[in-house]
């Protein structure tokens, strides 16, 4: 009887000490975040149940990100707490991309946190391979023409004449064998070209662009 006893007061005190164990376990994971490294007035991007919003980094907080009232459309769209948003930002030569959920919104400035993400993805653009001999190449953005100055798998270069800012959701048609994407604005800087001043605008894509090794050949053979 006394062994049993023991055995049972055993198995109670490995119990007591594997549930402490497993609560600061979860609490450390709870408490784990990720900085993300937005600078104040950063343009970002947001996807989330009701669609595609702009909005710009406002400040960091100990609760969470904050960010200005989200437009789209050029209209203010009130996001819910509790909603999920994919952010995807540019920085540097890098574009960082997170998920996570609206903890607070301000009724009166429309600005509204998001929680502190526990993981970031960050890619650098520059590790893409580019194409230039697409170069000179005329496309449409958002209907209008524009001229192809280089095309990756993530995204091009071109030089336009449209009134296009960071975070702008674009639509850009690429030489027939390629098609339509869509992507958004990362930065536009003004450019000389072809005699008369523009602008050079960076287009991320949506989704990979695939075809390119066709078009390559193509521009091979004609002997661009």
């Amino acid at each position: 009887m006394l062994e049993f006893l023991q055995m049972v007061g055993l198995l109670a005190v490995v119990f007591a000490v594997s549930t402490v164990v497993s609560y600061l376990v979860t609490a450390k994971n709870r408490r784990k975040v990720t900085f993300v490294p937005l600078m104040e007035n950063a343009r970002v991007r947001m996807v989330g149940p009701g669609g595609t919003y702009r909005c710009y980094f406002v400040k960091r907080t100990k609760k969470g990100l904050v960010f200005s009232a989200p437009l789209q459309r050029d209209r203010y769209v009130p996001v819910r707490v509790g909603e999920s948003m994919m952010v995807q930002a540019p920085v540097a030569d890098s574009l960082v991309t997170f998920r996570s959920s609206v903890i607070s919104r301000d009724v009166e400035t429309h600005e509204f946190a998001l929680a502190h993400p526990q993981r970031m993805r960050q890619v650098d653009r520059r590790a893409e391979a580019r194409d230039r001999s697409v170069e000179g190449s005329i496309v449409r953005v958002n209907g209008e023409p524009a001229s192809l100055m280089d095309l990756s798998a993530g995204g091009a270069r071109i030089v336009s004449n449209s009134d296009l800012v960071p975070g702008d959701r674009v639509t850009l048609d690429l030489p027939e064998e390629l098609g339509s994407i869509w992507g958004w604005a990362l930065e536009s800087v003004p450019s000389q070209f072809g005699g008369s001043v523009t602008r050079e605008f960076r287009v991320r894509f949506e989704e990979p662009l695939s075809g390119l090794s066709t078009l390559r050949r193509r521009h091979l053979y004609l002997g661009r």
